[in-house]
């Protein structure tokens, strides 16, 4: 099985006592402006775009991942933040080209064409329209993301639930394990176990490389997105980049800071998987007439695109 830190059994045990927020019954989008500047983040904020609800119950979906409706007051002092996402997703072909939001204190309403919003007072009424959230976990750097009980979120996928968190940028599940523990010198198998509920809230183990740090039980892999649909959905699902890290073999780890995924997912809008392999002799050595015959590393490779793929489906279509 995979390493669960003391602060991720403790976290685990909370959750279990509490309402664990889920895509059950909404999707969830974050933006953030991501202009690639980590020191410019303090002067810019994100929120979240939940699926459409009515007046009355939008302050409970916003409540239920343990945000407020957002209001036009910030809207106002970081328009740019707020705007530009949304015409981006009109222009995406995600929301109409005049698009109405619910937002704390009404209604305000985004034109794609004209490149301008404006704000209604309307506070009543039935109408379902795409709810606006604020997003109040601003850890901004891989270094300091860190999963507390108010920014993780539960995803049902592959026969088990896996357990991640948010940032300012994405949403973010670490330490998937794709393969059960590999057998030395043996090509690994998928991850067999269901009904687990799998903490994916810190990067699993680097593989055993030069030095003293690293695992033989390694094949983990991470997943960051700007998106989760809700469960059952193929609604709007964005492209996945599926990275390998470099090293020559010898070295690397999907965990690298500088390959983190957020920055990817939250700029470009799409998912970004990345992964653990073996190295070095224990990925590679092959012995000629003998059953160790090599590549032990592509074929962990080979292993954690089938799965990621089987996880990314099984997100989209359980229910």
């Amino acid at each position: 099985m995979f390493k669960v830190s003391s602060v991720g059994v403790l976290l685990l045990s909370s959750l279990s006592r509490a309402s664990i927020i889920s895509n059950a019954n909404t999707s969830f989008t974050l933006y953030f402006q991501n202009n690639l500047n980590a020191t410019d983040n303090v002067n810019h904020i994100g929120f979240i775009l939940l699926d459409p609800s009515t007046r009355k119950d939008a302050a409970t979906t916003c409540s239920a991942i343990g945000e407020t409706l957002l209001s036009s007051s910030s809207i106002r002092t970081y328009e740019s933040d707020i705007q530009q996402p949304l015409i981006y997703n009109a222009y995406a072909g995600r929301a109409a080209s005049t698009q109405s939001y619910i937002v704390q204190d009404g209604i305000v309403t985004i034109s794609e064409t004209a490149n301008q919003l404006a704000f209604s007072s309307i506070t009543q009424g039935n109408a379902e329209l795409p709810v606006l959230c604020t997003q109040s976990s601003n850890q901004n750097l891989p270094g300091n993301a860190i999963a507390t009980l108010g920014n993780t979120i539960a995803i049902a996928s592959s026969g088990n639930t896996y357990i991640g968190f948010r940032n300012q940028k994405s949403f973010r599940f670490l330490g998937i394990p794709y393969a059960n523990p590999p057998q030395r010198f043996v090509y690994s198998t998928p991850y067999s176990p269901k009904g687990q509920t799998i903490n994916a809230t810190a990067y699993g183990s680097e593989c055993i490389q030069s030095g003293p740090a690293g695992s033989e039980n390694c094949l983990f892999l991470n997943i960051q997105t700007p998106y989760l649909p809700k469960q059952g959905s193929t609604k709007d699902l964005r492209p996945v980049l599926f990275w390998i890290h470099g090293g020559g073999f010898v070295g690397g780890t999907g965990a690298d800071p500088g390959s983190d995924g957020g920055e990817l997912a939250s700029r470009e809008d799409i998912v970004v998987v990345t992964i653990n392999y073996r190295l070095s002799t224990l990925g590679f050595l092959a012995i000629p007439g003998t059953n160790i015959t090599g590549n032990y590393g592509i074929a962990d490779q080979i292993n954690a695109l089938d799965v990621s793929c089987l996880l990314l489906i099984m997100l989209h279509v359980d229910g």
